[in-house]
Parts: C-alpha cells; sequence; structure tokens
C-alpha cells in the first residue's frame, strides 16, 4: 500500500479475494434475485437472442408483456452489455449474466483505485477508498435487493467522470477525452445517474471555477468533451428522442414514484447511515452503511491545510447537502425541484455520497495514520469489517427477499407487469397488464367483420391471413413503438397506434399480413455515426499518445 512498485498489484489482489469471497457469501444474484433482477434479465436474454437470430443491433423484445413487445433496447442501452452477450451466446443468458455482475466488481474496484491515485497521489488513499466504494452498503443493496443493474454499472464508471473533471480543472487538459469517456460510459450505463452526475459536475465547476477562469484552454477542452460525449452517445440519445417524441408512456403519469412521496423519514435515514453490521427486522434499508458514515467523522483529527484536504473536504459537503436531499425536510414536492421528478427516488443521491464520503474517509485516515505499519493495519480492520458486512447484508437481503420480494417477483404476473415491474416505456394508452392479460394474443377486426385464419409468431414476426369483407382495421398483439413495418399482399401498410396503445393496421383486401419491426432510420444512422465518432476519437487518442501528450 505504499509507495512501491508493487502497491496496485497488492490492491488488485486484495480485490479479486474480497470480491470472490463476497460472491461465496452471497452466493449467485439468481438465489434471491431482487425486484429489477428478471427484468434486467430478460432484456439481456433478448440481447443474446437477437444476436444469435441476427437482428442485432436493430430489435425488439419480442417475447416480453406475453409476446406483446417491449422495446427495452432504445429506454436502457444495450452497448456495455454486448461483450457478455457474446459469451451468452455459449453459456447461457443467466451465466453470462453473473460473469457481468462480477466483472463489474473489478472494474468498479480498478477505475476507483485509478482515479484516486491519479487526483490525490497516494496508493493508500486510494486502496482504502476503493475498496469502501466498491464493496459499499449501497452498491451491495443495488446488486442484490435492489437489483437495479443500470445503476450498478453507473457505479462502475462514475469515478471515470470525475478522474477526467480532474484533468479539466487542475491536471492535463488535453486528457480532456477521459470526461468524455466516463460521461460516455455513464449514459449507456444508466441515464437516470447520468443526468445527475452532470448535474453533480456542474456544481464542482462552480466551485473551481477560478481555475478555469485563469486558463479559457481549460473551458475549450472541457466544451470539446461536451461534444465528443454527444457525438459517441448518439446510437443510444437520438433513438431514445425520437420514440419519446413519438408517443406518451406510463412513466410520464406514474405518481407513486415521485422524489415527494419516496424521500426517506428521519427513522429510515438513521437506518440509512448506520447499517451494515445491524438492520431493523419490519422495513426496508437502502443506505451508505455505517463504514462510510464513520470514516468521514475522522476529519475532525486531521488539522492540516492543504488544496488537497480543500479539495476532500469540498467533496464531503457536496455529500452532505445530497443527504439533506434524500431526507423528507428537502422540498421535492416544490418548484424548481419537481423538474426533477423523474429521478424517481431521492436515495439515487447515495450513489455520489457513497463516493465522496469514501475519498474523504481514506484521506482522513491517511492524515492521521501516517506510518506504514499503521497504514497496514487500518487496511486489516478494513477488510475485516467489509467481509462482516458481506455476512450481515446477506443475511438481511435474504430476509428482504423472502419476506417482500419474492412473493411479487416470483413469477411474472400482471402485478409485475410480467417482469417488466413499472413498465415506464410501455404506451401510455395500455390500459393495464390485466388488459393484456385478458386480451391475450387475438388480432381484433374493429369494425368485427374480418376473418383471421393461421396466426403464426416467428422470431418477433407476426404472420397471418385475413379475409376481408370490407376495408377494415385491425388491432394487433403488440404494443405500439417507432419501427414496425407491416406488408398485406408483400404490399407496404401503414401503421398507427389504436386506442389502446397497440399496434393497428388498414385491411382493404383479404391475403397474408406480416408484421415485423425493423428499426427506424435514426436507429441506423446514428449507430453509423456513432461508430465513425469512436473511430475518429481513436485515432486521435493514438495520435496524442505518439506525441507523448
Amino acid at each position: 500500500m505504499g509507495n512501491g512498485r508493487y502497491s496496485s498489484g497488492f490492491y488488485f489482489a486484495v480485490l479479486v479475494v474480497l470480491a470472490a469471497l463476497s460472491y461465496m457469501i452471497y452466493g449467485p444474484v439468481a438465489a434471491h434475485p431482487g425486484w429489477d433482477y428478471y427484468f434486467h434479465l430478460t432484456r439481456f436474454d433478448a440481447l443474446v437472442t437477437a444476436l444469435t437470430e441476427g437482428t442485432f443491433p436493430l430489435y425488439i423484445d419480442h417475447s416480453a408483456a406475453l409476446g406483446y413487445g417491449y422495446l427495452s433496447r432504445v429506454f436502457y442501452s444495450d452497448m456495455l452489455m454486448v461483450p457478455f452477450a457474446l459469451i451468452g451466446m455459449v453459456t447461457g443468458a443467466p451465466v453470462a449474466f453473473e460473469i457481468m455482475v462480477f466483472t463489474m466488481t473489478i472494474l468498479c474496484g480498478i477505475i476507483m483505485y485509478g482515479a484516486v491515485k491519479t487526483i490525490y497521489k497516494n496508493p493508500y488513499i486510494a486502496f482504502v477508498s476503493g475498496l469502501l466504494y466498491t464493496f459499499s452498503v449501497y452498491r451491495l443493496f443495488d446488486v442484490y435487493s435492489r437489483a437495479a443493474f443500470g445503476e450498478v454499472l453507473a457505479f462502475t464508471f462514475l469515478p471515470l467522470v470525475f478522474w477526467g473533471l480532474y484533468h479539466i480543472i487542475k491536471g492535463d487538459c488535453r486528457k480532456w477525452y477521459i470526461i468524455a469517456f466516463g460521461f460516455t460510459l455513464t449514459i449507456f450505463s444508466h441515464v437516470i445517474s447520468s443526468v445527475l452526475t452532470f448535474f453533480t459536475v456542474i456544481i464542482l465547476l462552480a466551485v473551481y471555477y477560478k481555475p478555469l477562469a485563469k486558463e479559457p484552454k481549460r473551458i475549450l477542452f472541457l466544451v470539446v468533451a461536451a461534444l465528443t460525449t454527444i457525438a459517441i452517445t448518439s446510437s443510444y440519445t437520438l433513438p431514445l428522442a425520437e420514440q419519446l417524441a413519438s408517443n406518451d408512456f406510463r412513466y410520464q403519469y406514474n405518481d407513486w414514484s415521485l422524489p415527494s412521496r419516496t424521500k426517506l423519514s428521519p427513522e429510515y435515514m438513521l437506518w440509512a447511515l448506520l447499517c451494515g453490521f445491524a438492520y431493523p427486522k419490519d422495513i426496508i434499508i437502502v443506505g451508505i452503511g455505517i463504514l462510510s458514515t464513520a470514516v468521514v467523522f475522522l476529519r475532525i483529527f486531521v488539522r492540516e491545510k492543504s488544496e488537497a484536504l480543500r479539495s476532500v473536504d469540498t467533496g464531503l459537503i457536496v455529500g452532505v447537502i445530497f443527504l439533506v436531499a434524500v431526507s423528507s425536510i428537502f422540498p421535492w414536492g416544490r418548484f424548481p425541484f419537481t423538474l426533477f421528478s423523474f429521478i424517481q427516488y431521492p436515495s439515487r443521491l447515495f450513489l455520489f455520497v457513497t463516493l465522496f464520503f469514501s475519498v474523504a474517509g481514506a484521506y482522513y485516515l491517511s492524515k492521521i495514520f501516517l506510518k506504514e505499519k499503521q497504514q497496514l493495519i487500518t487496511a486489516i480492520i478494513l477488510i475485516a469489517c467489509l467481509i462482516a458486512t458481506f455476512f450481515c447484508h446477506n443475511d438481511y437481503c435474504r430476509a428482504v427477499y423472502t419476506g417482500h420480494i419474492k412473493e411479487t417477483n416470483e413469477k411474472p404476473l400482471p402485478g409485475n407487469f410480467f417482469y417488466l415491474n413499472g413498465a415506464e416505456y410501455v404506451p401510455a394508452r395500455v390500459p393495464s397488464a390485466y388488459y393484456i392479460s385478458e386480451r391475450r394474443d387475438s388480432i381484433k377486426p374493429l369494425k368485427g367483420e374480418t376473418e383471421i385464419y393461421s396466426p403464426q409468431r416467428d422470431k418477433g414476426a407476426l404472420a397471418f391471413e385475413a379475409k376481408v369483407q370490407q376495408p377494415d382495421s385491425l388491432e394487433l398483439p403488440l404494443f405500439y413503438y417507432k419501427g414496425y413495418m407491416a406488408f398485406a399482399n408483400r404490399k407496404p401498410v401503414a401503421i398507427s397506434q389504436s386506442k389502446n396503445g397497440l399496434v393497428q393496421i388498414p385491411v382493404e383486401e383479404s391475403g397474408e399480413v406480416d408484421v415485423y419491426y425493423s428499426g427506424t432510420p435514426i436507429q441506423e444512422l446514428s449507430l453509423l455515426f456513432n461508430f465513425v465518432c469512436l473511430i475518429i476519437l481513436c485515432i486521435y487518442i493514438y495520435r496524442q499518445k505518439r506525441r507523448g501528450c
């Protein structure tokens, strides 16, 4: 952990051992799946299926919601899951999913270590903060109880954003591409986390405006990074914007997950700060844990004055402000905070609290325990506490699963919208999951005179024969999304949305009808543009490295 050349290797060894040990204690995620586990597993399985069938990258999860289809890839980027989906073509989706979760744990620890070591030039600070962050209670809760794997991915790449921000504000601003990659990977991970990251970065830029004002070129590099991020995330953001502009979706009318209703009461906040080794029996707790809370109180023992300490204290203050924002005293129900209702749960801010507190606690420890032997002892104590946390939190997660999750998430039922859970991106006109359950796979003539024969589904394509008495319209068992194509006797047919949020087509003559999801020109072109921009950026970075920049 000292300044020797083996410090990084030692950290990596400890990281892998702890990750393996946590997996042994908790078992596979599938053993006690969290609330969103099956949703993320099914969208991952849809990606594996698309690669197998050759429909990637323009595909829809045609098996979702009793075959009505869910366009999950547009609303939840699948870019980072592709390497693991390739593994899933051999191992199956569940095994590849477990490999992905374990890999992201290792990668999370590596990126956090690299970021902190670069910023503070101290392997011990990087060692402690890396372990505190990677094995934090909030991340463990995300993996096992919430199964919020979008946020788990964001956990992995968030430190990369602040690594890049350091270079923009104080370091080598010619490495502007680091923050561009950080934001890109965060956007591809979880769009809500990326928006919260953006506003957090704005806060820090406001604090550190002086270095930017003294060297305007830093602002220029920041603008270049922003434009680059926009370009290389276009394959996700443009199709997303296209779908949101084309229809209304259920998330726009959900009032059960507003921040004003989901902020935490004083009792929950207390448990959020003190959980880790102990948990209440009758309530579900999400929080940062006692380790992250305790280490920041070491600030009272630090007497030095330095620029590094001021930066750590700044992060601590932002973290405390975010803690207040999670609590019930924060006015989420009032303007302008109502504009942030899309975050659903203020507790998402625990992600940033965990990061800032991990760095602050590690820094304070490094200034209190200066000798190598002292630092080794504190590291051993930390590792022991993390292992104890694994055991205690595992027992709690299994109790939560047995008492709360299993009964609502054991089978795909209307109550969990057939594993779509909130079903935020189901068309708003769809009455309910129970309507889908009752309607089943029927093709309904709106005038009631057209007869349907031999309906078949094959890899997402719906085919049938229609005997038409007079011009009619058919409502199909498919959720309406922009990008469907329909053919009647091999002639293109216009597609519209029915009053129930389903695909509707006109039929004027008898014959064969074929309907399938083909994607949109924006989906195709944005992917090509994305790829070209990424190649250009890689060439630029390579040339900069050759020049020694």
